[in-house]
């Protein structure tokens, strides 16, 4: 199979050092990469002023149109479609430009923005997100001022807020213990993504019941936990057929099944095809 690895980009900022730039989408449009699929070793939140179409993260087609938001977490696997017709901004962020002390965690694991399990995906701009997006742009030209990076920072914490309230406001999202668990749930299996991971393994770790796991993944994603993992499970198993050139073995292994017979038989249960010929799809 032809097929190099995903292309990973990692954050560079060119005009400082510090790990938060604002970037035009024509800029990003004018490089041919952007429409092939890649992974960002950072945070995204695009923000479109004009223009109608969609935008592919992790299989998904997401449909914008103007003043729409559409955040992308690190690790996604996002592409570009051709648009001349596009506007707006990519903001860009590192976790470690964010995250300063413990409680700024809660701005990547307490906030559903970047969790697209909760519908809608996509926020909304307002004058208030406008007006934050401005202001960083107008300070990421600047070239010398003081404390320009703890500055830059809260301004990025406010427009993380203010599109979190869209978000909530446009899903009904109510803050409760149910929803704490699930986010908690969540940030817990992305750091043990694989096929022999079980519920209670998590709720040993969580220190809760199945039962009140569950209760939590059928509130806020109406699914209960097996589900939602083997969801997550299949999606990084999908990533690796098609944008790596693993062997379907190494897949195998790398997911953490021990006989790639059963890799296949599970694939196909859910798939209703063979690994192989999912592949082929893309090629």
């Amino acid at each position: 199979m032809n097929k190099n690895e995903i292309s990973t980009y990692n954050f560079n900022n060119k005009h400082t050092n510090l790990g938060l730039e604002i970037v035009d989408l024509k800029y990003i449009l004018s490089f041919e990469k952007s429409f092939n699929a890649h992974r960002l070793s950072f945070y995204q939140v695009l923000i479109i002023k004009k223009g109608r179409g969609s935008h592919e993260v992790d299989f998904q087609k997401i449909a914008y149109s103007e003043n729409t938001v559409i955040p992308v977490a690190m690790g996604q696997v996002q592409r570009y479609e051709h648009n001349p017709s596009l506007e707006g901004y990519a903001l860009l962020f590192t976790p470690v430009f964010l995250v300063k002390e413990d409680i700024d965690y809660s701005y990547l694991y307490d906030f559903t923005i970047f969790l697209h399990a909760i519908q809608p995906i996509t926020c909304m701009a307002n004058s208030v997100v406008y007006a934050f997006v401005d202001e960083m742009i107008e300070e990421q030209q600047k070239e010398s001022v003081f404390n320009t990076g703890e500055y830059q920072r809260n301004l990025l914490k406010n427009f993380l807020i203010q599109i979190e309230r869209n978000k909530r406001n446009r899903s009904n999202i109510a803050c409760s213990d149910s929803l704490n668990l699930f986010m908690k749930f969540r940030k817990l299996l992305e750091q043990k993504v694989n096929y022999k991971l079980r519920v209670l393994d998590l709720c040993e770790e969580l220190n809760v019941s199945a039962k009140q796991l569950n209760a939590s993944l059928i509130t806020s994603n109406n699914t209960t936990a097996k589900q939602y993992i083997d969801d997550r499970v299949l999606l990084e198993i999908k990533r690796l057929l098609v944008y790596s050139s693993r062997s379907i073995k190494e897949i195998a292994y790398q997911i953490g099944f021990e006989d790639p017979t059963n890799f296949t038989k599970y694939f196909k249960a859910r798939m209703g095809m063979l690994p192989t010929d999912y592949r082929k799809q893309y090629m």
